[in-house]
This record gives C-alpha cells, structure tokens and sequence, in this order.
C-alpha cells in the first residue's frame, strides 16, 4: 500500500510511467494537465525547499508491492507508475500527483491515483506534508520529514512505518515504504525505482 503521499504522499509522494508494449500514457491515466512547467524555487522561500524540489519534473516508474495475505509465502508484484513533482505556491511547497496501475494478486481498482503536498518548516527544521488516495478517499494525518546524508526520511511519528527517497541523482531516485518489524528492524514492502522521464537538459525545468 503506498502512502504518499502517494506518499501515498503523499503521501507522496503523482507524475509519469510506461512501459514497452503499453500504450497508457499520462495523458490516458488521466494526467493530461502535466506540462514541461514545473517551477522553481521561490525567491523568498526557504532554501532547503530544495530538498524535494529537486524531484520536480516528470518520471516513469516501476513500483513492487509485497503481497503478504499468504504469511508463509509472500508475493512481490510489479506496476507501472507515474510521478509528477512540481512547485506550488509560488515555489514555497512541492506537490506530487502519482499514478499507478493495479496488476496485484487482488486489486482494489484498476488504477491507484495519489496527490501529497510538502512544505518546509523552517522553525523545526521539518518537512510537513499531507497526502489523500483514490482508496482511502480522506486527507492523511500530518506526516513530517526530514533531510539528511542525501536521504529524505517520511513517518507520522507513530514509529511503526518509514518511507525513504534515496540514491537520489539528477535522473534517477530510489524510494521505499518500510514497516516495523516484531523483532525491532525494518522491513520493505513497497520500492519505487524512477527515471526521469525528461532528463535534465532536454529542456529547462
């Protein structure tokens, strides 16, 4: 299950992904507002805004879920996603809009949409961001985050799950969901790897 902020935000945290031989697309996911305009850093908004301003542009994406409803013999799975990243008001805050498709052993609905918004605190040095889903139709809880050795770590503070972007490049990030295990460690559940769909470059974002 994402979080995300769409996790999901996200929380997050909406966004690009294909694959050879499947002609869905952003647009026919239901994404066709995305445009090559993602903004950029407000003039008088925090700097570490940066942080998962960095994430803006476009990016295809393959998710893998554990399906863990056999307990004896888990299942990974894998789907095409999308993830969209952009700054919002007036580059103060960073929206995602994340899209991805349900080939699960049990799908809930065909497609999984999710949308998060962040926005640095710069009191408590805390990212703050809240997420809402086509599946739990609600608005999250507060989720806070912080930046640290190139990582972005995700919680509610509960202590029983964590999300993480990391080996994050100019092209490329890596993002997982872990869960609390009863012997105190962490265990992964659901991974993203992303490409930039538009690498830096191509054009200015």
């Amino acid at each position: 299950m994402k979080i995300l902020w769409v996790i999901s935000a996200v929380l997050i945290l909406s966004t690009s992904c294909t694959t050879q031989g499947k002609e869905k697309t952003a647009e026919t996911a239901g994404l066709n507002h995305m445009t090559k305009d993602y903004g950029s850093l407000g003039k008088d908004a925090p700097k570490e805004t940066e942080q998962w301003g960095q994430l803006a542009g476009e990016w295809e994406c393959i998710s893998k879920d554990l399906d863990r409803r056999d307990k004896e013999n888990p299942q990974w799975y894998s789907n095409r996603a999308t993830w969209q990243w952009e700054y919002v008001l007036g580059g103060h805050a960073v929206l995602n809009r994340y899209w991805q498709e349900d080939n699960s052993p049990n799908p809930v609905t065909k497609d999984f949409f999710a949308t998060g918004i962040f926005i640095f605190n710069p009191k408590t040095s805390l990212w703050e961001a809240v997420v809402l889903n086509t599946r739990a139709h609600r608005i999250s809880s507060k989720f806070q985050a912080s930046f640290k050795d190139g990582k972005i770590e995700m919680h509610d503070g509960s202590g029983t799950w964590l999300v993480t972007f990391f080996n994050i490049k100019k092209n490329s990030f890596d993002w997982k969901y872990e869960v609390l295990k009863e012997d105190g460690g962490w265990k992964s559940i659901s991974e993203i790897s992303a490409k930039r769909k538009h690498k830096i470059g191509e054009f200015n974002i």
